[in-house]
């Protein structure tokens, strides 16, 4: 569908609106409309997009996806979210048992942005308050895009540490894991509520920025086992998973500067490197074959990165006339 644009006064153009639509959602002059800017387009909705809308999540009633539930609404764009609670009830939140409150403390802590405003209660109901503190800059996206490649790394470089030299990391490592999910959970906020700057690019960052988060709970699961369990890594392990930081460190300059030829080589590396482990993997007995099943599949999701960036960069397959 195309229409023309009309000078409709000195510093202002319009264009019409399609009779079909205008009548499918009965819109009347004078009638206010949402207007989102997204990229190079613009997204007209027949109600008001109103961001500032409030979201309220039982969690008593959600759990024990209460927090997921939390972490939607943010990604979301609600501007303020309560949290209805049960005063004095325990909870399992991150393999500890804690009050409802406390968790629900703790998830608007990670929520970047936004701040508890309020505690208090309604007739019966308990609830917590969280109000948006900052707001969200859509040209930021590709700089906390590279601060979620930043702390993914250095997640890799604290386990990787841990492992080699046996030291316990598992706080540090526990902080970079908040650190990943937060920014993650900025990154998909920008692109659901503005998309990227190119717009056509805004599923290809959703996807990457996924797939990093989950190579994120990845490390961070390896890192997990190894300090409750006492699990003593072998070296070609450790030697394995150093190749797949040198990688990621690969990885991290293609997003920056995407170069073709470097991406072909490296699916190349990382799929000699899986052959290599998947043959060391059948020759292990070991109690805990999940842990090197974790480590394995941390290159299988390097593969789908590399693709992922193929696809932002897709304009390179368009074949000049």
């Amino acid at each position: 569908m195309v229409r023309k644009v009309i000078q409709s006064g000195p510093a202002t153009l319009s264009i019409s609106l399609p009779s079909k639509w205008i009548k499918k959602f009965n819109i009347k002059k004078g009638q206010e409309l949402g207007v989102e800017e997204q990229g190079n387009s613009l997204n007209i909705s027949a109600q008001s997009l109103d961001s500032s809308d409030n979201a309220l999540v039982n969690v008593s009633e959600l759990n024990p996806i209460s927090t997921k539930i939390i972490g939607i609404a943010y990604k979301s764009g609600y501007k303020q979210i309560k949290a209805v609670y049960t005063l004095g009830k325990k909870v399992i939140h991150r393999g500890r048992k804690i009050a409802e409150i406390d968790m629900i403390k703790n998830t608007f802590d990670h929520l970047i942005g936004m701040q508890l405003w309020e505690i208090g209660k309604s007739g019966n109901t308990n609830y917590a308050i969280a109000k948006e503190s900052a707001k969200i800059i859509p040209k930021e996206f590709d700089s906390v895009l590279n601060k979620l490649f930043f702390h993914l790394m250095h997640q890799t470089d604290l386990i990787l540490e841990s492992l080699a030299s046996k030291k316990d990391l598992f706080s540090e490592s526990a902080l970079t894991e908040r650190l990943i999910n937060q920014t993650q959970d900025l990154c998909i906020k920008i692109l659901y509520l503005n998309g990227h700057d190119i717009y056509k690019k805004t599923l290809p960052c959703y996807n990457l920025v996924m797939k990093l988060e989950s190579i994120g709970d990845k490390y961070f699961r390896i890192a997990e086992r190894v300090h409750k369990n006492k699990i003593q890594i072998d070296k070609e392990s450790i030697e394995y998973l150093n190749k797949l930081n040198l990688i990621l460190e690969e990885i991290g300059s293609l997003n920056r500067k995407f170069i073709s030829k470097k991406a072909i080589n490296l699916v190349v590396k990382i799929e000699k490197n899986l052959v290599e482990y998947e043959e060391f993997m059948k020759k292990i007995r070991t109690q805990d074959n999940l842990i090197y099943y974790e480590i394995y599949s941390i290159g299988l999701e390097f593969l789908e990165v590399v693709e992922n960036l193929f696809f932002l960069n897709q304009e390179i397959l368009k074949e000049e006339i």
